[in-house]
């Protein structure tokens, strides 16, 4: 809208939703109904103007429906009622508001003449007798002569003469003014016999309600007689002894007609009746030239099948909209586009079975029942087609979720079109899909091109995870703005959803390739889109004169046209109304001597008529004496006829609308991913960020190796300062401030209690880790969960390393034999820690050389790789997941195997190697146990053999 609503705008609205639904203000379904048509009032930039002369006619129109079917008085009071309402000195806004409310009641009207029977005691109306009025036109001609105009007697053309041939006019007498009376009340003049004819062709007879009738046939042969034949013969043969109930005989002509009414509703009439809920022929109804026992047979399998289908097609229709007064809320919009397009289908249908019925009523040439059912064959054909179509995609809605109804009708219909058994049948269930998706796609271009996500239903695969209620898009992106950033600590459940996920309710049927889109595809657009409007980004996407759905439809048939070598271009236009170029206007009578007419008189000319000086007279009588061209207006063909026009045989349908779909998504919203992307990396530095987490906590370059050279130096020489927080992250901080100015405040250095009661210095590594918090909105791409697996990563090579420190910081010379220690088999023990040493120092060169230059660069590669090519935030996300998951997983599986075995052998070495008093042959038969175990279990993984 162009203003917002206003205080008195919702209450008028309240106001006419109470009185209309008949629900109290305040109750679950009056705040449904009023949300659903405040959200429709919002989300609308246009405004339907009303022509008086379009009310005009309806009320005219509604006024002779009331006198058709015999309620004069109401059609008297209802039109006098629109006289009152709409009066003559209204202003234009006064009007245009009065003709609204009108149009609105016509439009909500339901079965009025029902509700007159139904309710007699409630529609009598109390007129009121007329008061005289004042001839005002009369009395201010009181005593104004009347000007006659003077003809000349010698005109023996003189229409005077011709009309009064037994007055002789004499000179330039004066002619006596013609008064006509004033009728207060115009005479009817009733034609009975016509009226008894037209009440005789039309239900309102005796034959239609009475129980028994007999119609004598005008043939007196034997064929056209069989059906009295057979019954007199029965009569003859038991001499009177059984009972035999006589049929009620009809003409053909009058079972034509009532099969013919049956097909638009059924109900009780001489030839049908219901038993129970449903309708069959009456087995005591025939005609002259059939038994009574064939008659039912041939009703029964000619006619009843489309009577059956006519009606459950009505049965649905009649799910889909307001049911006793009450909206039907559980039914999926995607069914009420079905039946929309179900409707569209049937209606020619309904054309050709009307004009049927006047042909039949005509009564020009023979018309039989074979005639009908052959007839009735051909015409039905797309029908019986449509029915079975619809067993086959719809499921019960009282059984069934919304999303399940919907995504099962859209899928089996695209499913389906690969199984057509006919060119037909392929049209019919193409055009029923591309009607079906009308919802889908709404809701798609509501959400992505205006910002609205509106699905009431809940019947579209993507939902919104906050019910986030606002009267634009701007206050719902402040307030989606001030919610992410306040909210830093949910921001792992937030990063993954963007405020949209998916619908996780199960469905009855494979998900086609559309829905499939729909769940990927369009929700990572979204997810875009909605970030870009949190981050400010708000006139992106350029506007377009079409929707989604507008412009699949018109790709997929230009598509399908193109397959067969067709040219499309007039069949998917517009049919506008020809401009015909004016030409000179014609008069209905000589009103200007052209030389044509000599008869004309002079109060034929036009001067007498009208004064052609003034030009708004001019124009206001122009119809009255100026004979306009009539030009056939065009109508645009329907989505059927489109279809049938372009798709003359089979074509591919597989894979051909997901393409389609997927090329209009790209088209449009290929460049908010772009746009997303190059504005995370400039303006919130997200792959700097991604450099700093690399450096930081995956060891990349050794950038921090002071930072660890330093605590393992400290920790190794036992001071109890070695754990002080502010020191260690003034090392780290110091290292880091050049390189990353941006992030190195944010980060500290945690250390676990206990630190300060010493210990042994390998339980360092697990006690010191580094805080770090990413902020918003990067926090989107790294969330809490993939920083713990950097830390994680971090806590292993931090081991690692400490474990290559203690092992090369063992000297050879500590070990060697003085003369002041007498070791029993001082050099074998020497060799046997020598030994070992080696081996350790070789499988944690091993496990680094493996960590950094296999797992770690090889997939620093491929997430380079992909985050070039990204185009999205799905993109993104993804393979900065992919990345840092596959790097933890093969640190984390050489530490889960024995690596822990590995430091304790460690522990064992220094201990012997510092301390040659803790030598024991058991504490050396431990150590190489260790090792050798640990090498068996993490040798295979560092060191994979490839067949």
């Amino acid at each position: 809208m162009a203003t917002n609503i206003t205080v008195d705008m919702n209450k008028d609205i309240k106001e006419l939703l109470a009185k209309i639904s008949g629900c109290e203000e305040g109750t679950a379904p009056f705040n449904h109904l009023y949300k659903y048509f405040v959200n429709q009032i919002n989300k609308h930039n246009t405004m339907y103007f009303l022509n008086k002369k379009e009310v005009d006619q309806s009320i005219s129109g509604m006024s002779d429906k009331f006198n058709f079917h015999g309620f004069s008085t109401q059609a008297i009071a209802l039109q006098e009622a629109y006289n009152n309402y709409i009066g003559t000195n209204l202003s234009m806004t006064e009007l245009m508001n009065r003709l609204n409310v009108v149009k609105f009641l016509l439009c909500m009207s339901e079965r009025p003449t029902q509700k007159f029977l139904e309710n007699p005691e409630r529609y009598v109306i109390h007129r009121e007798e007329k008061k005289s009025e004042i001839d005002w036109a009369l009395y201010l001609r009181e005593g104004i002569e009347d000007w006659t105009p003077t003809y000349d007697s010698s005109d023996s053309t003189s229409s005077l003469d011709e009309e009064t041939q037994d007055v002789m006019v004499k000179g330039n007498a004066p002619k006596l003014p013609l008064i006509i009376e004033q009728i207060t009340e115009p005479d009817v003049v009733i034609d009975f016999r016509t009226c008894r004819e037209q009440l005789l062709n039309t239900i309102q007879h005796t034959w239609y309600n009475v129980g028994y009738y007999f119609d004598a046939p005008y043939s007196d042969h034997k064929e056209a007689n069989l059906g009295l034949l057979w019954e007199k013969f029965l009569e003859e043969e038991t001499m009177g002894l059984i009972a035999i109930q006589k049929s009620t005989v009809l003409s053909e002509y009058k079972v034509i007609r009532e099969i013919l009414w049956q097909l638009f509703i059924q109900h009780d009439s001489a030839t049908f009746r219901f038993e129970g809920d449903e309708l069959k022929p009456r087995c005591d109804v025939t005609i002259s030239s059939m038994r009574s026992k064939c008659f039912h047979s041939f009703l029964e399998k000619q006619f009843m099948p489309y009577i059956n289908i006519m009606e459950d097609f009505r049965q649905f229709s009649k799910s889909m909209g307001v049911v006793d007064g009450c909206y039907a809320e559980s039914v999926p919009d995607t069914y009420r586009s079905y039946a929309s397009s179900l409707e569209n289908l049937i209606r020619p249908v309904k054309t050709k079975l009307v004009r049927l019925e006047e042909k039949v009523r005509d009564q020009e040439s023979t018309y039989t029942l074979i005639t009908l059912a052959s007839d009735l064959k051909e015409i039905f054909e797309p029908v019986v087609l449509l029915h079975k179509i619809h067993l086959q995609v719809i499921i019960n809605m009282d059984t069934h979720s919304n999303l399940d109804c919907a995504i099962t009708l859209i899928s089996r219909l695209h499913n389906s079109l690969q199984c057509s058994v006919n060119n037909l049948d392929q049209n019919l269930r193409l055009t029923l899909l591309l009607d079906s998706l009308y919802h889908y796609f709404t809701v798609v271009n509501s959400w992505l091109m205006k910002n609205e996500f509106v699905d009431y239903s809940g019947e579209f695969p993507i939902a919104c995870s906050s019910d986030i209620d606002g009267d634009n898009a701007e206050t719902q992106d402040s307030e989606m703005n001030q919610a992410a950033r306040s909210s830093i600590s949910d921001s792992s459940t937030y990063s993954h959803k963007l405020g949209f996920g998916l619908n996780e309710e199960e469905t009855s049927c494979e998900e086609s390739g559309i829905i499939k889109i729909i769940r990927d595809h369009v929700l990572q657009i979204g997810r875009n889109l909605h970030l870009l409007r949190i981050l400010g980004k708000y006139s992106l996407l350029k506007p377009y004169s079409e929707t989604i759905h507008q412009e699949f439809v018109r790709k997929s048939l230009e598509e399908i046209g193109n397959f067969f070598n067709i040219d499309t271009t007039d069949i998917l236009s517009e049919r506008k109304a020809e401009e015909f170029p004016e030409t000179e206007p014609k008069y209905k009578n000589p009103v200007i001597p052209d030389g044509s007419n000599s008869n004309y008189t002079d109060m034929e000319k036009l001067e007498n008529l009208v004064d052609m000086s003034d030009g708004f007279l001019m124009v206001a009588f122009e119809e009255f004496f100026i004979e306009k061209p009539t030009h056939d207006v065009p109508t645009d063909l329907s989505l059927f006829e489109k279809v049938s026009k372009v798709s003359p045989s089979f074509f591919p349908v597989m894979n051909f609308f997901e393409k389609i779909f997927k090329q209009i998504l790209d088209e449009r919203f290929t460049v908010s991913g772009l746009v997303l992307k190059d504005l995370l990396v400039e303006k919130y530095l997200l792959e700097k960020q991604l450099e700093f987490l690399r450096h930081v906590f995956l060891f990349f370059d050794d950038l921090i190796f002071p930072f660890y050279r330093k605590l393992f130096e400290y920790a190794d020489m036992s001071k109890k300062s070695w754990g002080n927080v502010l020191r260690l992250t003034s090392n780290l901080r110091d290292i880091l401030m050049d390189m990353y100015p941006e992030f190195y405040k944010k980060c500290s250095v945690v250390v676990g209690d206990g630190w300060m009661l010493g210990g042994d210095p390998s339980e360092s590594c697990n006690m010191v880790k580094i805080k770090y918090e990413v902020e918003w909105p990067l926090n989107i791409v790294i969330d809490s969960k993939q920083m713990d697996l950097y830390k994680e990563v971090f806590q292993f090579i931090l081991k690692l390393k400490w474990g290559l420190y203690t092992v090369n910081h063992l000297m050879f010379t500590d070990i060697e034999p003085k003369k002041r220690h007498k070791w029993k088999s001082s050099t074998t023990v020497a060799c046997k820690l020598k030994y070992l040493r080696f081996c350790i120092t070789n499988i944690l060169n091993s496990i680094q050389h493996y960590i950094f230059s296999f797992v770690f660069l090889r997939n620093l590669q491929k997430f380079e790789l992909e985050f070039t090519k990204a185009s999205d935030l799905l993109t993104i996300i993804s393979s900065h997941a992919d990345f840092i998951n596959e790097t933890h997983g093969p640190v984390m599986e050489i530490e889960d195997t024995a690596f822990n075995n590995l430091l304790l052998c460690i522990k064992y070495l220094k201990s012997m190697w510092t301390d040659p008093s803790q030598i024991t042959l058991e504490k050396l038969n431990d150590a190489d146990k260790l090792y050798v175990s640990s090498f068996y279990a993490i040798n295979p993984i560092i060191s994979p053999v490839y067949l």
